[in-house]
């Protein structure tokens, strides 16, 4: 089955032609300044304020970038004790957490402004392949941009994006070493060294050690093992290259968490609804530590090089191969028949033995110029991309005892150890995905005069799939093909220099092979891609003499083809693009310095999401919420130097009822408020102490959820982390 397309043919001559004509006029183009530093940087040491993104496709200060952009940066994390990505992202609000389940694994998988975002998240800019936890030890910066960026990185990006950037070598010398004991038998080791080899070149090496419970959940247990190695020749000169290379390993108990409560189950009158969380205790585990195992192996390999022609242009080569394995058995709680008891079965376990790579090439050419009387922030290149994901059949390969003897588990008091006698191997049967993404694009910010600017972004993409779908039959094919043409535009009016207010506008693009592998249940390969548009309107200001960074915006985004129920299809599971969905809201936040004592960064966000229209059976979605889509949520960390030694931090999550998807039977997690803690004292120049505590009232409060399960949010845990520089 495929889906041939030409569609897009019409865009590539006159994108080409147009990227072209614009190389060739802005190369001849006046000079007007230096090109700016595209990474974040920071105001200070300790300031959480970041005056530039990590993107280089915005080319602004985040003061007058016309949409809503937060950057967590190493001292948000070090005053929160960050361990991974999800850990940072409780900075920032309108971002809800989904677990595992099905097809996607368990690790970083989310929501923004209700849409899903699992894979919308990036490395310096590059996407980053497989659903896997990552840890932040070589992390600089986490960045959060919110609406639509198909124009800004390709598919996807519906609600928003995620970009990590990485620790790079630098003409410095130090090092840096911490080692972190916590309450649940935990340890952190990090050690980050940058030496500076002579006047140009530099090395970096961080390592991590780290192990141990998951507050607040029985048996569940992780540890990760990884070293990073970043080499860069060049630095201070017009021809810079860097080559980061990264290996990370992790050993898990993973975590399915907790079934929902169904209507017709025999404990549904005692859950808080309908379809709820169940009435039992949070630390409940319903795997068995004998069965379930996760092993993760992840490589990386980049390499970028930067040569200025001139102080207005500059010529960035990025490339990167990359690879993830993942083996896994995890047991998914269940009921073992939801009408007669309420015992857990051990019979759906899910398992996965995948491999995914990439690689990807980047090359983009950067500029500042006077053109027609005005000054031009450009941004032009292209992108190739090839992605594989393979998937193994992990079977039992000696019968598995839990199922045959059907074994079951009990709902109030559950048993992770009952004994296992079955083997978990391959059976020598496989399915694979192959894609092949090549994209073109343009940006241009023109500024018109000190209080206007405009900024204007296209980009062509050409997505095709192979997606080899049958364990058994290794010819049968599904192919995809789609061509997608993104845009974005924004007005910048600026008031006053240390004001902006801007509108915005743009679109995405979510293909039926978004993530590589096509549903098999439908027609969703014979599917265009569905497509969204955003709209933000929206102020941002710089007081306290810069010090503090503030933000309010409105927005609107609108899927206007989503796919739905085909009423007049032969088959009940073939779909359609006649569906429509709407999330409109508010943002509010704050992120700086208030006095030179008190920092703060802090965020609100209303979300008023919807189905507008579904036809056939998902007729009775219309009306409901957008799943994992809290109305109401808020963060906020706020920090007070007491003395030059001493320090004390609290902060305050916020997420309030959301659903696990959009139809009739779906269930309902309550909202819930969790505080944190943090005292930190330095007892010399070089060696620093710090207290953190998490979840301080030991909170029971859904987290993650899935449609069949939920997970649990960590419980109350202590730490103390003792960091030393030299």
């Amino acid at each position: 089955m495929s889906k041939p397309s030409n569609k897009g043919n019409a865009y590539v001559k006159p994108i080409a032609a147009v990227v072209t004509a614009t190389l060739s006029t802005w190369a001849s183009a006046q000079d007007v300044q230096e090109l700016s530093v595209t990474k974040a940087e920071t105001k200070t040491e300790s300031s959480y304020v970041v005056e530039k993104s990590t993107s280089h496709k915005y080319t602004q200060p985040l003061l007058d970038t016309a949409k809503t952009v937060t950057v967590i940066n190493q001292a948000v994390m070090k005053d929160r004790n960050v361990d991974s990505l999800r850990d940072a992202l409780r900075n920032v609000s309108g971002i809800s957490l989904a677990a595992g389940e099905g097809g996607a694994p368990t690790g970083d998988s989310m929501s923004i402004r209700g849409f899903s975002a699992t894979n919308d998240i990036f490395v310096d800019g590059i996407r980053d392949v497989a659903g896997y936890t990552r840890d932040i030890y070589n992390i600089e910066a986490v960045e959060v941009a919110k609406g639509p960026g198909s124009a800004v990185s390709g598919r996807g990006a519906t609600g928003g994006s995620v970009n990590l950037e990485s620790k790079k070598a630098k003409l410095d010398s130090f090092n840096d070493v911490s080692l972190r004991l916590g309450t649940e038998n935990d340890y952190r080791g990090r050690f980050d060294t940058n030496i500076q080899v002579n006047e140009t070149n530099a090395l970096r090496i961080n390592l991590l050690t780290d192990k141990g419970d998951v507050a607040g959940r029985d048996y569940v247990e992780n540890e990760t093992n990884a070293v990073a190695v970043a080499f860069a020749t060049g630095l201070g000169t017009n021809s810079r290259f860097d080559l980061n290379l990264e290996y990370q390993r992790q050993d898990n108990l993973p975590d399915y968490g907790i079934a929902w409560v169904y209507n017709d189950a025999p404990v549904a009158e005692l859950a808080d609804s309908a379809r709820g969380p169940s009435p039992v205790d949070y630390d409940n585990f319903y795997g068995n530590i004998y069965r379930d195992y996760e092993d993760i192996e992840a490589y990386s390999t980049t390499a970028r090089y930067e040569y200025d022609f001139s102080q207005n242009t500059m010529l960035r080569v990025q490339g990167r191969l990359g690879e993830v394995k993942r083996e896994s058995v995890t047991t998914a709680p269940r009921y073992f028949s939801i009408t007669t008891d309420t015992d857990i079965t051990f019979a759906d376990e899910k398992t996965r033995d995948t491999q995914n790579s990439l690689a990807a090439i980047q090359v983009d050419l950067i500029g500042n110029y006077e053109f027609a009387g005005f000054t031009h922030d450009v941004v032009v290149g292209v992108e190739l991309v090839n992605e594989t994901f393979t998937r193994h059949a992990l079977v039992a390969t000696t019968p598995d005892n839990l199922i045959e003897d059907e074994i079951r588990n009990d709902l109030y008091n559950p048993d992770a150890t009952i004994e296992f006698t079955g083997v978990y191997g391959r059976d020598g049967r496989s399915i694979e995905a192959k894609a092949k993404n090549q994209a073109i694009y343009a940006f241009d910010t023109v500024t018109l005069n000190k209080q206007w600017e405009v900024t204007g972004g296209i980009r062509f993409d050409s997505f095709t799939t192979d997606y080899h779908n049958d364990y058994d039959d290794p010819s049968a094919l599904i192919s995809t093909s789609d061509d997608l043409f993104s845009w974005n535009a924004a007005v910048v009016y600026k008031p006053a220099d240390n004001g902006s207010i801007y509108v915005g506008a743009g679109n995405s693009f979510n293909p039926s092979a978004e993530g590589l592998t096509v549903s098999t249940r439908s027609n969703a390969a014979d599917l265009d891609a569905e497509e969204s548009r955003s709209y933000e309107l929206g102020t941002k200001w710089s007081l306290m003499d810069g010090r503090l960074q503030t933000n309010a915006a409105l927005f609107r985004t609108e899927k206007t083809n989503a796919r739905t129920d085909d009423p007049f299809a032969d088959s009940t599971s073939d779909e359609l693009l006649g569906g429509e969905q709407r999330v409109q809201g508010l943002e509010l936040s704050a992120t700086g310095l208030i006095t030179k004592e008190w920092t703060v960064i802090a965020s609100y966000t209303y979300q008023d999401s919807e189905v507008t229209k579904a036809l056939g059976a998902d007729a009775s979605q219309i009306g409901n919420e957008l799943a994992r889509t809290p109305e109401n949520s808020a963060s906020v960390w706020t920090t007070y130097d007491m003395s030059d030694k001493l320090s004390f931090g609290l902060g305050a999550q916020y997420v309030g009822e959301r659903y696990n998807g959009t139809t009739a039977t779906r269930s309902r997690a309550p909202g819930y408020t969790i505080f944190d803690l943090m005292v930190a004292y330095d007892v010399s120049k070089d060696l620093s102490l710090q207290l953190n505590g998490e979840n301080l009232g030991d909170k029971d409060y859904v987290d993650q959820l899935g449609g069949g399960h939920y997970v649990p949010g960590n419980g109350r845990k202590f730490s103390l982390t003792a960091s030393y520089s030299f």
